[in-house]
């Protein structure tokens, strides 16, 4: 069992990630006057879609690293052994701290 555990592990990220960590647009996302872009600020930002996670001295932000712009930030481990949606975000510096 342990042979197979990386396997099913990413398997298990891959499912859960996309079924309760993808953003999909509902009318809640663009209430009170927000029509024009969504309130929860999905898409991110196409300049957080790096490499690697960065710090940025300009805004003095750490900047996480972002394969897809519709997916909340996740701890692989919470997602798979808790299995329900949430947003991990470094508040630690830049704008998110204030």
């Amino acid at each position: 069992v342990l042979d197979e555990w990386d396997t099913v592990y990413a398997t298990e990220i891959k499912q859960c990630g996309e079924v309760l960590q993808r953003h999909r647009c509902c009318p809640v996302c663009h209430k009170y006057g927000k029509d024009d872009h969504c309130q929860f600020l999905f898409p991110h930002d196409d300049l957080h879609q790096t490499e690697a996670s960065t710090f940025d001295p300009k805004t003095k932000s750490v900047v996480l690293m972002c394969h897809d712009a519709n997916v909340n930030y996740f701890n692989p481990y919470i997602l798979v052994f808790c299995r329900h949606n949430h947003d991990m975000k470094c508040i630690l510096s830049g704008r998110g701290a204030k």
